[in-house]
């Protein structure tokens, strides 16, 4: 290969601004992810232990309009 075949590169710094910055934002977008995903994974172990439980009382009254046991019913009647 001749000179006039190659062209000049010139050696950029490993931790230049750019890649610091790069570096740095990538790490808080994952430390972000990781916190919401941590409280998702809290969130099922707790509904994991809560109706593992055999004495729930819970009674629920929807009268809404969007209640979706209704809907499906109405639907079935018709």
């Amino acid at each position: 290969m001749t000179s006039l075949d190659s062209f000049s590169y010139n050696q950029r710094k490993v931790f230049d601004i750019k890649t610091f910055r790069d570096a740095f934002r990538f790490l808080i977008v994952n430390i972000f992810l990781c916190v919401i995903f941590l409280f998702l994974i809290i969130e099922e172990i707790d509904w994991l232990i809560f109706s593992s439980s055999e004495t729930i009382e819970d009674k629920v009254f929807d009268n809404t309009s969007w209640n979706l046991n209704n809907l499906f019913l109405s639907l079935v009647k018709m």
